[in-house]
Parts: structure tokens; sequence; C-alpha cells
């Protein structure tokens, strides 16, 4: 009588197992693709409104325009792999040189991009203060500076 009842349990884990994998793989193909376009779109619009003339002498507008740049190739990087994943073509999954690269890209991009909105609120900060010298401090060249040694330190 055990004998069967852990089969019967087996089974029925079995077939648990195969639906959670199932389900996982239906979440994966297709609400997958549905981040991967609203988060291109968003970012890819970010960098259109931001790129304009009016914009670019604003330590704040440059940084966030960079964290949008940065947040569409982790978003491209990442999730480009797994949409193909879902579909049975992953290119990380066949390709040593893919998958670290698509390791270091997504693990490097989403701080670096965190980083760059932190540093935007910390402009924003400066501009607020009401001592000269702090609102001396938001300056392009030191958005480019910073932006640059986040880059080498991530």
């Amino acid at each position: 009588m055990d004998q069967l009842n852990s089969t019967i349990t087996s089974e029925s884990d079995a077939d648990l197992i195969a639906t959670i994998n199932n389900v996982t793989l239906q979440l994966i193909r297709y609400f997958s693709i549905f981040i991967f376009l609203f988060g291109s779109i968003g970012n890819i619009l970010n960098v259109l409104i931001l790129s304009q003339r009016s914009f670019r002498p604003n330590p704040c507008a440059v940084f966030f325009l960079f964290s949008s740049v940065v947040d569409f190739l982790a978003i491209l990087s990442g999730l480009l792999s797994r949409i193909l994943s879902g579909w049975g073509a992953d290119l990380t999954a066949t390709s040593r040189f893919f998958c670290k690269l698509r390791g270091f890209v997504v693990n490097t991009a989403r701080p670096v991009a965190i980083w760059y909105i932190l540093f935007a609120m910390i402009d924003r900060w400066l501009l607020s203060s009401l001592k000269l010298h702090r609102r001396q401090m938001s300056s392009l060249k030191n958005a480019k500076r910073a932006m640059i040694i986040s880059l080498i330190l991530a």
C-alpha cells in the first residue's frame, strides 16, 4: 500500500512540476515580449526627447539620457536572449562568447543606469542648495566625470 501511495504522489508531483514548467515557459514567451516592447519604446522615446538641443546643457538631462541608453542596452541584451530561449533559439546556450557578453552587459548596465539616476538626484540637490559653492558643483563637466568614473568602476 505504501508503494502505491508513493507512486501516486510521485506522479502528481511530476504533473505539478510539468505544469509549473509549462507556465514558466509561456510567461517567458509572452510576458518578456511585452516588457521588451514597452521598455524599448520608452527608452527610445526618452533618448529622442532628452537628446534635443535644449536639454544638452542640463547635467540632469544628460544623466537621464545616458541612463535610458544603458537601460536600453540592458533590456536588449537581457530580454532578447530570454525571448529567444522561450522559442528554443537561445544564442547564450550555444555560444560561450554570447553567454559571457550577455552576463557582462546585464550585470554592468543595470547598476550603471541606477547610478546615473542617483547622480541626477544629487545634481538636483546641488542646484537647490542655498550655498553658492554647491550650486556651482552642478556642471556638465562634473556630470561627464561622474559618468566616466561610474563606468570604470562598474
